[in-house]
C-alpha cells in the first residue's frame, strides 16, 4: 500500500501539471460569460455608496481621525480589496451537490475545489479590467488618493490580500458543503454575509466602533477577510499591530481549512451513502 505522503505528493504533481490547462479553460469560461461577470462586479460597488454617505458626514466633523480625504482613501481601498478577495464558490458548490453534478466533478483527475479555486483566481484580471477605469475616475476626482505607501507596505498588503482571499474562499466552501445536509444552505450564508457587512469594515471603518468593542471585533474572522488588507492598503494600520493582524488572518485560514476538510470528508461519506 502506498504511504499517504507519497499519494499526496503524486496528487500535487498531477495537479501542478494540470493547472495550466485548467487555467486556460477557466479563462475561456470567463470570456464566454464576460457580460455576466461584469454585471456581478458592478453589483459590488457598495463602497462607492458608503463613500458618498461618510463624505457627507465627515464634512461636518472628523470622526476617529477620518476626514473626507481619509474616508475617500479608505473606501477606494475597500472597493479594490473587495474585488480582489471576492468569491462565489458557495453557490457553485451548493448547486453541484444538490443537482448531483458533483458526481461528474469527482471523476475528474483533480479535486473539485481546485477547479473552483482556479476559476475564481483567473477571474482577477477581468475584475481589474472593469475596476481600473472606476479607480482612475476616483483618482481624477481626488488626486490625493494616489500616494505610494512604500514597498514594505505593498508587500504586506499582498500577503494580507492572499490570506483574505483564502479565508473568503474557505468560508464559502464550508457554507457550500452544508448542502450535503441541508436543502437550503444559502440562508445560513446570507446570515453570515449580514454580519460580515457590519463587522468587516465594509460599511464603516473599524475605527468608528467603540473602543470597548474593538478588542473582540479584531479577533473575529470578519475583519480578517476585508478590514485588515483595506487598512494596510489605505495606510491606516498601526505598524506595531501589523504582525498580529497577519497572524489573526493566518490563524483563521488554518481554522477554516481544517473545518472545510472535515466537512468535505464527512459530506462525501454521506453523499456516497445516500446518493445525490
Amino acid at each position: 500500500m502506498t504511504p499517504a505522503p507519497d499519494r499526496l505528493g503524486t496528487t500535487l504533481v498531477r495537479i501542478g501539471r494540470a493547472l495550466p490547462e485548467l487555467a486556460r479553460v477557466s479563462v475561456s469560461r470567463h470570456v464566454a460569460y464576460r457580460a455576466e461577470l461584469t454585471l456581478w462586479i458592478l453589483t459590488s460597488l457598495l463602497p462607492l455608496v458608503m463613500l458618498a454617505v461618510w463624505s457627507t458626514v465627515t464634512e461636518q466633523a472628523v470622526i476617529a481621525g477620518y476626514g473626507q480625504t481619509e474616508v475617500a482613501r479608505y473606501f477606494v481601498a475597500t472597493l479594490i480589496v473587495r474585488q480582489l478577495t471576492g468569491a462565489w464558490v458557495v453557490w457553485e458548490l451548493g448547486f453541484l451537490i444538490r443537482s448531483g453534478r458533483l458526481n461528474t466533478e469527482l471523476l475528474r483527475p483533480f479535486p473539485p475545489l481546485v477547479v473552483q479555486a482556479t476559476w475564481m483566481i483567473t477571474a482577477l484580471p477581468f475584475r481589474l479590467a472593469v475596476l481600473s477605469p472606476i479607480v482612475a475616475a476616483l483618482v481624477w476626482w481626488r488626486p490625493d488618493l494616489l500616494a505610494f505607501p512604500g514597498w514594505t507596505a505593498l508587500g504586506l498588503t499582498a500577503v494580507s490580500l492572499a490570506l483574505a482571499w483564502a479565508l473568503n474562499f474557505l468560508v464559502q466552501v464550508c457554507f457550500g458543503m452544508l448542502a450535503f445536509w441541508f436543502d437550503r444552505s444559502d440562508g445560513l450564508f446570507e446570515l453570515w454575509t449580514s454580519l460580515w457587512f457590519l463587522l468587516s469594515g465594509y460599511v464603516a471603518p473599524m475605527a468608528f466602533f467603540p473602543d470597548a468593542w474593538r478588542g473582540w471585533l479584531d479577533w473575529l474572522p470578519f475583519r480578517a477577510t476585508l478590514g485588515t488588507p483595506v487598512e494596510l492598503l489605505g495606510g491606516f494600520s498601526d505598524p506595531s499591530r501589523v504582525g498580529l493582524d497577519l497572524f489573526r488572518q493566518a490563524a483563521w485560514v488554518v481554522v477554516a481549512f481544517v473545518l472545510a476538510r472535515v466537512l468535505w470528508t464527512r459530506g462525501l461519506a454521506r453523499y456516497g451513502a445516500f446518493g445525490s
